[in-house]
């Protein structure tokens, strides 16, 4: 039962932790950009984030390719 608490306060304080992190480093970035010290690269958020996902969905299709058999079998597949 305790293990259930504590999963269920988990999940929910995750959310709300990642949020205030975000707040915080957009304040940040606020900031540095008024002030003129906000480095080139993170000018362009959505495109390193667009980047960043194609990488993972990539990586995501070569692992499950060498590691799942779907019938045709994965090159590592048991």
């Amino acid at each position: 039962m305790l293990r259930i608490v504590l999963l269920v306060i988990v999940l929910v304080l995750a959310p709300t932790v990642a949020f205030f992190l975000w707040a915080w480093a957009v304040k940040i970035k606020q900031e540095r950009k008024l002030a003129g010290t906000l480095p080139e690269w993170q000018d362009l958020p959505v495109t390193w984030l667009a980047i960043a996902g194609l990488v993972c969905a990539i990586a995501g299709f070569v692992v499950m390719f060498f590691t799942q058999d779907q019938g045709y079998g994965g090159l590592f597949a048991s």
